[in-house]
């Protein structure tokens, strides 16, 4: 299975999870804002991944998934870090139904909250996290 991972971590909590996917997979991860261009044609699984800022994706996040072309057929899964609440992923859900995608998965842990200044959730997402996310890829994975 060909695997892309496309995230956006603009406090390092989103990165340390699409990495550990990425590990699983044996697939890049590559940050939105440092991307260039991709090549979609192989990919088999797109995973997308962000942070929460003010309820919603980034919006780096947001202007990369609404300038793709069309995923018909695509399998797609989003996943993120939070504070409060995954509120960044119905949206990206959304931006990926919007593009044609399918989704097929869903994976969110808490990351440290910058919004508190750090102090809140501090060390996350720990070892436990990560070894969720990556149980999640294994299981995408097996679907294919």
């Amino acid at each position: 299975m060909q695997a892309l991972i496309v995230y956006a971590s603009l406090t390092g909590n989103t990165r340390r999870v699409a990495r550990a996917l990425a590990e699983e997979l044996s697939c890049p991860a590559v940050d939105v804002r440092k991307r260039g261009d991709l090549e979609l044609a192989s990919v088999e699984l797109l995973l997308v991944g962000d942070g929460v800022y003010g309820g919603r994706p980034s919006r780096a996040m947001a202007r990369f998934l609404q300038a793709l072309p069309r995923l018909e057929g695509l399998r797609a899964a989003v996943f993120g870090t939070y504070g409060a609440k995954p509120s960044q992923l119905p949206r990206l859900v959304e931006l990926l139904r919007a593009r044609g995608a399918q989704v097929v998965g869903e994976f969110a842990c808490p990351g440290r909250d910058w919004f508190a200044l750090g102090l809140l959730r501090r060390g996350r997402p720990n070892a436990r996290d990560l070894a969720r996310a990556r149980a999640f890829a294994r299981r995408l994975s097996s679907a294919f």
